[in-house]
C-alpha cells in the first residue's frame, strides 16, 4: 500500500470566507462561502478519477504549475499595484507548494510527470471569454480565476469525500480549503480595483459561459 502524503497548511492569505468547523472536510454540510456555480460536475467524475488516478494526479500536477505561473504572470503585469503584486506571489509561491505535493503522490506510485499539454477547458473558456476593452483586461482575469478556483474547490470537495484513499480524501480535503481562499481573494482583488457593480455583472457572464462550457465537455481524469 502506498503511504499517504501529508499535506502541509500551506495557505497563508488570510482566510476571506468561514471554513467548515475544525475536524470536518468541507462538504454539502460544512462548505466555505464559494461561488454558486451554475452546472454541478456529474458524480460519475470521482469513479472515473479513481480507476485513472495517475492520469488525473498528472493533469493536476500540470495545472498547479500552470496557476503558479499565472499568478506570478498577473504580478509582472501590474508592477504598479502593491496589493495585486504581493498576493499574486503568495499565490504563486502556495500552487507550487501544491505542484510538490502531487508530484511526491505520483513519485509514490513510481509515475512521472507528464509532458505539458493544453488544457481543453482554459482554453475554451479563455477563447469564449475574449473581450477587446483592454481597459478591463484585469478585471476579466481576476474573475475568470476565481471561477476557476470555484470549480476546483467544487471538484476537491468531491474528492475529499468520494475516493476510497483515507490519505488523498484527506489531501484533498486540504486542497479544497485552499481554492476556496483563492476563491475569495481574487474576488476580493477585483473589487478593490472595479466597481462591485461591474464586477457582479461580470461574474454573472462568467459563471454562465462556464456552466455552458461544462455540458458541453466529456467528463475526463482531470482537474477541469
Amino acid at each position: 500500500m502506498v503511504a499517504p502524503v501529508r499535506p502541509k497548511r500551506t495557505c497563508s492569505m488570510r482566510c476571506l470566507y468561514h471554513e467548515p468547523p475544525t475536524g470536518h472536510r468541507p462538504t454539502s454540510r460544512y462548505p466555505p462561502r464559494v461561488l454558486k456555480l451554475r452546472h454541478d460536475t456529474a458524480p460519475e467524475w470521482v469513479p472515473l478519477v479513481e480507476r485513472e488516478l495517475i492520469a488525473f494526479l498528472q493533469d493536476h500536477a500540470a495545472n498547479e504549475r500552470r496557476v503558479s505561473r499565472s499568478a506570478l504572470t498577473l504580478a509582472v503585469q501590474h508592477p504598479e499595484r502593491a496589493e495585486l503584486v504581493d498576493a499574486m506571489v503568495h499565490v504563486s509561491l502556495e500552487e507550487l507548494e501544491h505542484f510538490k505535493l502531487v508530484y511526491e503522490l505520483l513519485k509514490a506510485r513510481g509515475a512521472p510527470l507528464a509532458q505539458d499539454a493544453p488544457d481543453p477547458y482554459m482554453k475554451a473558456l479563455r477563447k469564449r471569454l475574449a473581450d477587446p476593452d483592454r481597459s478591463k483586461w484585469l478585471l476579466h482575469r481576476l474573475v475568470l480565476f476565481a471561477v476557476v478556483e470555484a470549480r476546483g474547490y467544487e471538484r476537491f470537495a468531491m474528492l475529499a469525500e468520494g475516493l476510497s484513499d483515507p490519505g488523498l480524501r484527506e489531501t484533498y480535503a486540504e486542497l479544497a480549503r485552499c481554492e476556496a481562499r483563492h476563491q475569495g481573494l481574487y474576488l476580493r482583488l477585483a473589487r478593490t480595483y472595479y466597481a462591485a457593480e461591474e464586477v457582479e455583472t461580470h461574474l454573472d457572464r462568467v459563471l454562465d459561459l462556464e456552466a455552458a462550457l461544462l455540458r458541453e465537455l466529456p467528463l475526463r481524469p482531470a482537474l477541469h
